[in-house]
């Protein structure tokens, strides 16, 4: 967990602390603050709800984007392996042909 998920995480907590106590010492009648307290926790559920289904597919882009880049790699590595193995082949060839 990286410092900005740590902070983002301490940010959240601390605003939810801070709603609760608001809630708790707002001069409504119980009634009133249990039906706001509810609404308020509501939305909270549906925003990190959203929250999370765009991180999944910011992950999933990130994810396909790195599996694009390692196949890039492997594809280049398997070109240079192959020129390499083209090269020694001749060579060999070449230092079989003289010794013939």
């Amino acid at each position: 967990m990286n410092k900005n998920q740590k902070f983002l995480i301490g940010s959240i907590g601390a605003l939810l602390t801070g709603i609760a106590i608001g809630l708790l010492v707002a001069p409504k009648n119980g009634k009133e603050t249990r039906k706001l307290i509810k609404n308020k926790a509501t939305d909270l559920g549906g925003n990190a709800k959203d929250t999370y289904e765009k991180s999944l597919e910011e992950l999933s882009h990130l994810a396909d984007k790195l599996k694009e880049g390692f196949m890039k790699n492997v594809s280049s590595a398997k070109e240079k392996a192959n020129g390499a193995a083209e090269s020694v082949s001749e060579k060999a060839r070449g230092v079989v042909n003289n010794n013939a």
